[in-house]
């Protein structure tokens, strides 16, 4: 119903183009004119600014190298000679001044760092460096990664002091006094097999024990097809007339290791409760340190269908703060649409990088190229790719040729003016205040019951404090305003269910596969072998979890990392600690054999040590990016997005650190030499994330507290619980012979040459017996019944004496016992007050909200006013998209200050990623688009090119998102304003 008026602006000329209503609805592809097309002439000359002018002494080491060395070898960069390529050490530049993290330069090291913008220009900025930067500064990141660091530190604190505590057990398990004998830590020989010196340096400070002794079993308590099933080897003679099988001779436990232990278990509950009340108190500084616009903010769930007048909102909110409204953000249920127009980005993107050498606007041009075009793979990883990822990831608009491209724009734009003609209904509004006061105020006053809500049953509640009058308002303090995900908006809450369902059971699968695969491996090549295949599926299946979260609809950032955080938990969980201990028979705890759990802990602790940070500082794929791809793309487009960084995820970070802190409590009653590994494990990753934060990583959704709170409080307190609770089981199956007491006497005897016995082993194998032992217990020993075991005792609950052992079979001793009935019971205590710490007060609450609105501000009110605020980000919608290096936006931004979108392109204007202008619509208040950096113009209306369309229909139907500033007084402005 309109006409758009492009208007390219570089360095070189300005050119307009007009896209007629007739185009539009002609059935062409290629009516659509090419939003978004980067300028390169203009990015190039913008960040050539910064690749000329940063010193030597302030580049990372890599970037120096390459721009002094690297880029000038041929196999290197065999673009070099190539005129039209794009200029290597612009990309460089573009990482150190975009992708990674800067702080305004310092006049002095006491003055403190102030983070900012990507791309800032105005004023001169240092990269963080790895020292300089405190636990403070990381809140520049987000609340999210500062706590996420800090949690780091105090888990590791407390599992070195558990360790510290824990060494009168290992000296003990050392002694004589255990063992029968002295013995010495040995040199680890990791690739070491089946010799002395494979064995774990560890291995001697822990319970292990290969200390045995022959006894006779009683009659009608040796099944034989129980020991074989059990896998508990046994001696038979040849008459069958007597079953001899192995009994630990290590010490009883003794009241005094299992109290030890204990302790360490009661130290760490009494840390993480401390830790707990500390970092809740470290939020809210952090949380006052860092003013966002979530803090000013409020978000409206259930606003009427047809309140798309943002000046209506403004009317109703501004009586709850007498500075008046900021923004107003009114969303709407037009994610197919986005989605539509994303992928027509998406698509068009992929063949202007095919088609690099021509204007894919030009008819003529494209048809010729289409037909003459060949495929021309870009070095043996391209063929790689091509013929092996391809079919695979072409569903997914990957790896396409030209013509197939063309094929789905077509399918793909019939799609569009489909959705264009819709009309859409408002989902979400976020009124953004001038005070935190007024936010505070406004969720204090509209606070109400959901079944009120639901029902919208007005009572006796004030007129004014309702919308229109008569609509009860459901609202809550928003997330950060990157971590909303404007596409889900408006997501069906049965359909997420469904898709979570879903994707968890793929988890489930993949954590069966990955047992089979890591016993078989543990069984035929040792414990190292094994070890390294767990901690290489730890870091390989949490990015397969997130492909599959791609399939999941969240509301916001948050949500989504917490669906994350939870299906890569529950996998690192079982893969490391609950298969480790099932895969192993009992009657094998304590041995110290390469194949057996201790050893096998041992190496996992090692390989966790040292892989996955290895891995992480490594950015295998974050460096073949920079230095294989970029070298050899053809566009500035392309070589840019190879210097994005590595996207790093705060959800999988925290499944890593809850997966160290259960392994290491998990085993600690047999091993408490893991504590100490698991402190340094975690040590090392605090340093090595810390680094790859502030030189490898990529820019993240700004992450407040939620994270943060769903780990420690379901994650952590239950891994600690669950670690007591094996501690319980362990201690009552302690010494895992399988061995208990008989009722009948037995003969002292010594067997010369194995005597007329065969050794049955476990597999099944029979062989001869030919050493010679002695029988010295005098009385039988019972191991397995028609029915029963010895010490089998399953999942009984609670772990206490009285669980575990009947009338057939004993096994404890009075101090074992005695342990066992304190652990057990503590056990019960912890489950019950983790079940109401961590679900009471959230069921309560909920109850509660069902009948009265809950509202509590955290942290004290800063007194800072929004729009005096420079660098604070605003609810602009936008989507992320890995075909741009910058998000996508889906709104009108002419009349808001650009500061407020929370990202700069030095080379283009924000119009060259704004969607609205990819589909023609009455409702558009302006027909031209502008290209090259506009950030210094403060709005978009206020640009020389702005040029308001005169044929707006102010009557139409919205098709984007809506959003409206007030600003007063605005210092990003230059004056008073009310637009």
């Amino acid at each position: 119903n309109t006409d758009i008026e492009v208007v390219k602006v570089s360095s070189r000329q300005k050119r307009k183009h007009t896209i007629t209503k007739e185009e539009w609805t002609s059935p062409s592809v290629f009516t659509i004119e090419t939003v978004g097309t980067m300028d390169s002439t203009k990015v190039a000359d913008n960040l050539a600014d910064f690749a000329e002018s940063d010193e030597d002494s302030k580049k990372t080491w890599m970037r120096y190298f390459v721009e002094k060395i690297w880029i000038k070898l041929s196999w290197y960069c065999p673009n070099k000679n190539d005129p039209r390529a794009p200029n290597l050490k612009e990309g460089w530049a573009f990482y150190e001044h975009i992708t990674l993290a800067r702080h305004f330069h310092r006049n002095h090291k006491s003055d403190p760092l102030e983070r900012a913008e990507p791309g800032e220009r105005r004023h001169p900025t240092d990269l963080y460096t790895f020292f300089e930067t405190t636990g403070e500064c990381l809140n520049d990141w987000g609340i999210g990664v500062a706590l996420y660091f800090n949690t780091m530190k105090v888990m590791a604190m407390a599992l070195f002091l558990a360790g510290v505590l824990s060494i009168p057990n290992m000296l003990y398990f050392r002694s004589s006094d255990y063992s029968g004998e002295d013995r010495d830590l040995q040199v680890p020989s990791i690739l070491g097999q089946g010799s002395a010196t494979s064995k774990f340096f560890t291995v001697p400070v822990s319970a292990a024990c290969n200390s045995f002794s022959w006894a006779e079993c009683e009659s009608g308590y040796c099944n034989e097809q129980k020991l074989i099933r059990e896998e508990i080897p046994y001696l038979k003679s040849s008459d069958g007339t007597t079953i001899l099988v192995q009994e630990n001779e290590c010490d009883e436990l003794t009241l005094r290791v299992g109290m030890i232990n204990y302790a360490v278990i009661i130290l760490l509950v009494v840390i993480t409760f401390l830790f707990s009340i500390y970092q809740a108190k470290k939020q809210v500084i952090f949380d006052e340190n860092q003013v966002t616009a979530s803090d000013y903010s409020i978000r409206v769930k259930n606003p009427p269908k047809d309140a798309t007048d943002p000046d209506e909102w403004e009317a109703f909110f501004s009586k709850y703060d007498s500075k008046g409204i900021a923004i107003v953000t009114i969303l709407l249920n037009n994610a197919p649409l986005l989605r539509a127009l994303l992928r027509r980005r998406t698509l068009r993107k992929n063949l202007s990088n095919l088609l690099y050498d021509i204007d894919i606007n030009n008819e003529e041009e494209l048809k010729k190229k289409l037909v003459s075009y060949q495929f021309q793979p870009n070095g043996w990883i391209d063929r790689i790719l091509y013929c092996l990822a391809r079919p695979f990831v072409k569903p997914f608009d990957m790896l396409l040729m030209p013509s197939e491209i063309m094929e789905r724009l077509k399918q793909n734009e019939s799609l569009i003016k489909e959705l264009q003609e819709k009309e859409y209904e408002v989902t979400d509004v976020l009124i953004t205040f001038e005070t935190e006061d007024g936010q505070r105020l406004a969720l204090d006053t509209l606070k109400s019951g959901q079944i009120d809500i639901r029902s919208q049953r007005r009572g006796n509640r004030i007129e004014a404090n309702l919308f229109r009058g008569q609509y009860i308002l459901d609202c809550e303090e928003p997330v950060e305003p990157s971590a909303f995900r404007y596409l889900d908006v408006d997501a069906n809450v049965f359909k997420c269910i469904l898709q979570q369902t879903i994707t968890f059971g793929i988890i489930i699968l993949l954590i069966v596969v990955a047992s089979i695969m890591v016993r078989e491996t543990r069984m035929s090549r040792g414990p190292a072998p094994a070890a390294i295949l767990t901690s290489s599926m730890n870091v390989l299946i949490p990015n397969v979890a997130k492909l599959l979260i791609m399939f999941e609809q969240h509301t916001s950032e948050d949500d989504r990392q917490k669906s994350m955080y939870l299906k890569i938990t529950v996998f690192r969980w079982v893969n490391t600690a609950l298969l480790l201990k099932l895969a192993s028979p009992l009657s094998r705890q304590l041995l110290d054999e390469d194949t057996d759990l201790i050893p096998s802990l041992n190496a996992l602790l090692i390989s966790e040590m040292f892989l996955p940070p290895l891995i992480t500082i490594l950015d295998i794929s974050g460096n073949l990016s920079k230095h294989y791809f970029a070298p050899r793309a053809k566009t500035m487009h392309q070589m840019l997005l190879c210097f994005k960084g590595t996207p790093y995820n705060l959800a999988e970070k925290y499944t890593d650190v809850s997966k160290i802190v259960l392994v290491v409590i998990f085993f600690s009653a047999l091993n408490p030499p893991l504590l100490f590994m698991g402190a340094i494990a975690l040590f090392v990753r605090h340093y090595a994330d810390k680094y790859c934060l502030m030189r490898i990583w990529s820019s993240a959704p700004y992450m407040g507290s939620n994270l943060s709170n769903f780990s420690r409080k379901y994650f952590f307190t239950l891994a600690i619980a669950l670690g007591a609770l094996a501690c319980a089981y362990d201690w009552g199956q302690f010494p895992y012979d399988r061995v208990c007491n008989g009722a009948t006497t037995a003969t002292a005897v010594t067997y010369e040459n194995g005597g007329d016995f065969e050794l049955f082993y476990p597999n099944g194998t029979v062989v001869d017996f030919t050493e010679t032992f002695t029988v010295s217990r005098e009385t039988t020993v019972r191991v397995c019944s028609a029915s029963d075991c010895c010490q089998q005792i399953g999942i009984n609950f609670p772990p206490v004496p009285s669980r575990f052992e009947n009338d057939e079979f004993e096994w404890m001793s009075e101090d074992q016992r005695t342990i066992s009935v304190i652990y057990g019971w503590t056990c019960v205590g912890f489950l019950i007050a983790y079940a109401v710490i961590a679900f009471g007060g959230n069921f309560v609450k909920l109850v509660i909200s069902q009948f009265v609105g809950i509202y509590r501000p955290v942290g004290d009110d800063q007194k800072i006013d929004f729009s005096s605020m420079k660098d604070i980000d605003g609810y602009i919608p936008q989507v992320q998209t890995g075909s741009y290096a910058f998000p996508l936006l889906a709104c009108n931004i002419d009349y808001i200050n650009q500061s407020l979108i929370g990202w700069n392109d030095p080379g283009n204007s924000y119009d060259n990623y704004n969607m609205i202008f990819d589909v023609p619509h009455p409702s558009l208040t302006r027909t031209t688009r502008i290209l090259g950096s506009t950030r210094h113009w403060g709005k978009l209306k206020d640009h020389e090119d702005f040029t308001e369309s005169d044929n707006v229909d102010r009557d139409a139907k919205p098709i984007f998102d809506i959003v409206k500033q007030w600003s007063l007084s605005d210092p990003r402005d230059g004056g008073l304003t009310r637009s």
